[in-house]
């Protein structure tokens, strides 16, 4: 939100301009500055001389009042909240502070640093970021103005990724005395997401890792000199294509001359230019054995260091402490800002990224009468919502039907017309069937026998649709039992890919206890505890499928009614055994 309302996505229309307050509380001392200007809002100081000092933020939120196709909008405002809390973020980052709209956790964080082992606070790790009385100079605020210039002008993908990292970075440093591991971890996945489409540079063989070296040359020298290079190319090739490589590439590249500089004045133990690869790789193999192995950062690395950027750890070696990591994690990203492209994004649609708002599917009964939902792209996934649909009305469960089908059956009418193919035509050929089997006369079509005579032609094929209108209806199909099982294993197979069509569960876990029926009729009782297994997870805790689990076991499992297991009315005690004949 914070780059939405600076206007630069909103048409020529008119706005709702809506003035908002907050107060942040800080460790920031205004006293030399004075109120602020931003690029977006205002700060004035309310206090300069406290631990915890009060500072009033005032903006104005603007969103366009007219929407896209002339009416009125009625979104005045989104409330303020998270743009408020985009700038205490970007105003910790710039200004490498502390500001929050949370008094509580203002008093935990800012406090002089303790000096203790047993009671950590974050300044006795982070000393600028949370010691109280951070005099604030003419300068940090020129570098914040023009900072979050640049951060507002930048293209969408570009903002959207430099400040969800800047937001991961300054949480991260909120936690650093609670937990420095995970805090360290969260700095390097904040980096690490950055670095999608980094170019990582060639390497030598000369550049690798000694001590896998170590182990790969006695294996090449027995080799010929042609497969050995071929070996070592491959080998290189695919380490450069880890994200391992990528993320010290991108580090590496970020990295511009003034932090040796400028920048290092003042600092212990600063980040040497020879040392750097090394401690950025550190870096990440730290926040990978804390996320698979779980292990904890080595408490020389933040413990008493005093300020220290980097530390030398026994049997671990040089590392960067938190403070070392903040400085570089600000540095890089503020490298990202500045280099980011600044072209307006104008696929950027800003009123589906408005705070406050969540998208939610409708129920189907608010569509499913409307013809223009019926495609040819949609018309299986039309399908298995009205089979839903008409199960809860069948069962009870929803006491009146309150779709009008017909406009759709009309437009299946004229789709059928001109589609042969039997994935469009077998599910509208299935929704006009079922409609005209259980809705009463005068709701059916003016003239629907020849569509009637399709359905029942072309429904014989075993599909999930002409199951689930046979068994919706009374009928066990008749088909093969290779026929059934064919249909089933498609059917789940089918489960486990992002987009399927969705029917009840009770009917895959249906078909399933029909192939599970079939195979013990058939003598393969392996097959069918297989089979009803599969029934059981379609449609987990269901006791109705676990009962014929049951039966299954001691094989007594007769022919399973259909409608009732899908209509949640089945009691597997009174199944009945007989099998209906279709019209």
């Amino acid at each position: 939100m914070l780059q939405v309302i600076t206007g630069m996505y909103f048409g020529d229309v008119a706005l709702n301009e809506t003035k908002h307050r907050r107060t942040l509380y800080t460790n920031a001392d205004f006293s030399v500055v004075g109120p602020v200007a931003m690029p977006v809002g205002n700060l004035a100081p309310a206090t300069d001389r406290e631990r915890v000092n009060t500072v009033l933020l005032e903006f104005t939120e603007c969103l366009e009042a007219v929407l896209p196709d002339g009416t009125e909008d009625f979104m005045i405002s989104t409330g303020g909240d998270e743009i408020a809390e985009d700038l205490a973020v970007v105003l910790s980052f710039a200004l490498n502070a502390t500001f929050t709209l949370t008094r509580e956790k203002a008093d935990r964080l800012i406090n002089e640093p303790s000096a203790s082992a047993r009671r950590l606070v974050a300044a006795d790790v982070m000393p600028r970021t949370f010691t109280p009385h951070l005099v604030l100079r003419p300068a940090d605020i020129e570098d914040l103005r023009a900072f979050m210039t640049r951060l507002l002008a930048l293209h969408r993908e570009a903002y959207e990724r430099a400040i969800k990292a800047m937001r991961r970075i300054v949480t991260a440093s909120e936690r650093v005395a609670e937990d420095p591991t995970l805090a360290y971890t969260d700095y390097v996945a904040a980096l690490e997401s950055l670095s999608a489409g980094t170019p990582v540079p060639d390497t030598g063989w000369d550049r690798y890792p000694h001590e896998k070296k170590r182990i790969l040359d006695p294996v090449l020298a027995e080799l010929s000199e042609e497969q050995a290079d071929q070996v070592r190319s491959a080998i290189l090739a695919a380490d450069k294509a880890g994200i391992a490589a990528r993320y010290r590439a991108f580090m590496l590249s970020h990295v511009r001359p003034s932090f040796f500089r400028q920048e290092a004045a003042g600092v212990v133990g600063p980040v040497t230019e020879p040392a750097l690869q090394l401690l950025v790789t550190q870096s990440y193999t730290t926040r990978s054995k804390s996320i698979h192995e779980l292990r904890e950062l080595r408490r020389e690395a933040w413990l008493h260091a005093g300020g220290a950027h980097t530390i030398d750890v026994p049997k671990a070696g040089p590392m960067l402490t938190h403070e070392g990591l903040n400085r570089l994690a600000r540095h890089v990203i503020r490298t990202f800002v500045y280099r980011g492209p600044t072209d307006l994004d104008r696929t950027f649609r800003w009123r589906e990224n408005l705070p406050n708002v969540i998208q939610v599917r409708l129920a189907p009964e608010f569509y499913l009468g409307n013809p223009e939902s019926m495609t040819k792209s949609t018309a299986a996934f039309r399908a298995g919502e009205f089979f839903g649909y008409v199960t809860e009305v069948l069962a009870g469960r929803d006491k009146h039907m309150r779709v009008d089908m017909r406009p759709v059956l009309e437009r299946i009418e004229d789709m059928l017309a001109t589609h042969r193919s039997p994935a469009i035509r077998e599910p509208m050929l299935a929704i006009y069937l079922l409609w005209h089997r259980v809705m009463a006369t005068e709701l059916h079509r003016p003239a629907p026998d020849a569509v009637m005579k399709a359905a029942l032609t072309e429904l014989k094929v075993p599909s999930m649709c002409s199951f689930t209108v046979g068994a919706l209806l009374g009928h066990t199909p008749p088909w093969s039992l290779d026929d059934l099982c064919e249909l089933a294993e498609q059917r789940y197979e089918e489960l486990n890919r992002r987009q399927h069509v969705e029917l009840p569960p009770r009917v895959d876990s249906a078909l399933w206890a029909l192939v599970a029926h079939r195979l013990l009729s058939d003598g393969a009782p392996t097959l069918a505890l297989a089979a009803i297994d599969r029934a059981v997870k379609c449609s987990p805790g269901n006791e109705d499928f676990m009962e014929l689990e049951r039966r299954v076991v001691v094989g007594q499992l007769d022919d399973p009614d259909l409608k009732a297991l899908i209509l949640g009315q089945s009691s597997p005690s009174q199944q009945a055994g007989t099998t209906a004949t279709e019209e």
